[in-house]
């Protein structure tokens, strides 16, 4: 009668090898969340996205400019400055101006002239900031109510935890909503793009970045005159106000700055302006290439099913290879975290998805660590898997190594006996 043969499924393996690495990379994680001393590093996944190596490295710098919208600065102006300038932009017939500007107290007879300025015509959008307690909206600062009352958006962005990746569409408090600067702008431009992207239910959005060299055109307020012809390229289109420098050719501040996935400082100090950042938004909802975000469970279920494949690989090289399994496993692995980035890259480059695989290459980096320990677990217990089916263990082993764990258990118990 012949002996019937075991069968060893490589599948098992890789499963309990892949819950491991896991459990794993949550105790790991859990650690550095923790404790002091990696601070640092917990700073550095919090402030990185494998999308801004998108934006820095690959976005396409021919994009054409964006020629629905036009930022002129407004530099170190006061307030009659600011209505000179309102009353030139005026005269060239925009669809919009929105101001990224809060008038929240009267301080002179400027004032008088700075509200002529802004009752000149129905297209004005004012700036207001939110008022928060413990995180939750409770009111809003906005303009005095001696200047008109004009449309206003928020004009907060979401740093996350510094870099602005994305912006809360409105806020809310009470029974009043009030919309973004970007959404209030578009409202006021596009009245269907702007339901188009209000239908869109999430309260906060990811901002898709524009590419090219010079995504808007961008006048200080010394070009802005009665005399300057080029700015009849203004007519029906949006014209942001807002601080881009102290005055044409000054030099680059920090002065409402932020750090962005564009990276454009060469110096490691944050300068996208405010309402720079404005602008790729509008542009963004204008144009209605919006990114949709995978829930966590989604990212963490892609790199379950992803470090399954690459493990059940690994695991049936692991028997049947093993001469150059130390050899080529690694670099395998940073070959196959390559692709899995680069992949991420084009579905969000062409499909406006965005994929965290954070979780995905923490897990890749672990896994061979994982193997191992998992190997010689099975080896020291005289388990039969598919892992060493190779060993060929006898029952005479597995006894010994069960009446080891007895009478470790037994010797365990007795000394932690409380004495008579």
């Amino acid at each position: 009668m012949c002996k019937k043969v075991k069968k060893y499924i490589v599948f098992w393996d890789a499963l309990i090898i892949n819950i491991l690495t896991f459990i794993t990379f949550v105790f790991f994680w859990a650690i550095i969340d923790s404790i002091d001393l990696f601070n640092p590093f917990d700073e550095f996944i919090d402030n990185f996205d494998f999308t801004d190596l998108y934006y820095s490295e690959f976005l396409n710098d021919e994009m054409p400019t964006d020629t629905n919208i036009f930022i002129v600065n407004i530099g170190d102006l006061d307030r009659r400055g600011i209505a000179d300038l309102v009353f030139d932009i005026q005269k060239y017939k925009p669809a919009v101006i929105a101001i990224d500007a809060v008038f929240a107290e009267r301080r002179g007879m400027d004032d008088f002239y700075l509200q002529q300025a802004l009752n000149s015509g129905d297209n004005i959008v004012l700036g207001g900031f939110g008022i928060y307690e413990n995180d939750k909206a409770t009111g809003i600062e906005r303009t005095n109510e001696f200047f008109g009352k004009h449309p206003i958006g928020h004009l907060e962005m979401q740093a996350d935890p510094k870099t602005v990746r994305e912006f809360d569409k409105f806020i809310k408090f009470g029974d009043t909503i009030i919309n973004s600067f970007s959404m209030e702008i578009v409202s006021r431009y596009d009245k269907d793009v702007f339901l188009n992207f209000a239908e869109r239910r999430n309260q906060t959005e990811l901002i898709n970045y524009r590419g090219g060299k010079m995504p808007f055109i961008i006048f200080d307020y010394e070009e802005i005159s009665d005399s300057n012809t080029n700015l009849s390229i203004i007519e029906d289109k949006i014209v942001l106000m807002g601080y881009v420098r102290m005055y044409s050719g000054a030099p680059s501040d920090t002065l409402d700055s932020h750090f962005t996935p564009l990276q454009k400082s060469d110096y490691g100090y944050a300068d996208a302006k405010g309402i720079e950042i404005h602008a790729h938004i509008i542009s963004m909802i204008l144009a209605r290439d919006y990114i949709d975000k995978l829930p966590n469970w989604a990212n963490f279920l892609i790199a379950f099913v992803i470090l399954q494949l690459f493990l059940m690989w690994l695991v049936y090289y692991y028997v049947n290879g093993a001469k150059f399994f130390d050899i080529l496993s690694k670099p395998i692995q940073f070959i196959l975290i390559v692709l899995v980035l680069w992949g991420t890259f084009l579905i969000f480059s062409n499909q406006g998805i965005k994929i965290d695989m954070i979780p995905t290459v923490l897990a890749l980096v672990l896994c061979i660590e994982v193997l191992y320990l998992y190997e010689e677990a099975l080896e020291l217990f005289k388990i039969d898997t598919y892992l060493t089916k190779e060993f060929k263990f006898t029952k005479d082993e597995r006894k010994k190594v069960l009446r080891s764990i007895i009478r470790f258990e037994f010797l365990k118990r007795k000394s932690s006996s409380p004495s008579k």
